[in-house]
């Protein structure tokens, strides 16, 4: 993350960002109502602990295991030999046995562009066929580039060009909260 930036205001604070979780899990389970050819994929790095904590709520719900993935898709990104400070280390994807037919249900953090959205999806169509992939963020910050929509959504915001939304949540962050910043050039 950047650090030459200037705090507009608290997006979400800890108990917002549960609730938020609820409801997307709520919104999940009504979409998909079985636990069965159901695959939680969390992106690297802050949407892992989110679709962690989506997989909770869903196990209470269904009184079941959700199968759980992790996904690192930098590898797959257009822009990747673009891209400045970016580190060529891989960071752990971990699949459950295989989502050939199954519901992945991929979580991030934050959808801006579209571009982390598409690159997840080129890995996972790699590893197998699935019957659906369902996109499902917790903030929504506008700026498309590409035609990727979310299926499910924590909080949208409107943003300019020169804002970040940075999401700050635990193991990742001593923290769990999501604020809206102004970039500094």
């Amino acid at each position: 993350m950047k650090d030459n930036c200037k705090i507009i205001r608290e997006l979400l604070s800890a108990q917002a960002m549960e609730f938020a979780l609820d409801e997307m899990a709520a919104k999940i389970a009504k979409i998909h109502p079985s636990a069965s050819d159901l695959v939680i994929l969390g992106m690297a790095s802050r949407g892992i602990p989110l679709a962690k904590k989506l997989k909770e709520r869903l196990d209470a719900k269904f009184g079941g295991s959700v199968e759980f993935g992790s996904l690192d898709a930098t590898f797959y990104r257009d822009d990747f030999h673009y891209r400045k400070h970016v580190s060529t280390e891989m960071r752990v994807t971990e699949m459950p046995a295989s989502v050939e037919g199954k519901t992945v249900i991929l979580v991030d953090d934050v959808l801006y562009t579209g571009r982390s959205t598409l690159a997840a999806m080129r890995a996972i169509l790699d590893l197998g066929r699935p019957a659906a992939i369902r996109l499902c963020v917790l903030v929504d910050r506008g700026h498309r580039e590409l035609p990727i929509a979310p299926d499910c959504v924590g909080f949208s915001v409107e943003t300019a060009q020169n804002q970040e939304v940075r999401v700050k949540i635990e193991p990742i962050d001593q923290e769990n909260s999501v604020t809206l910043v102004e970039v500094e050039a």
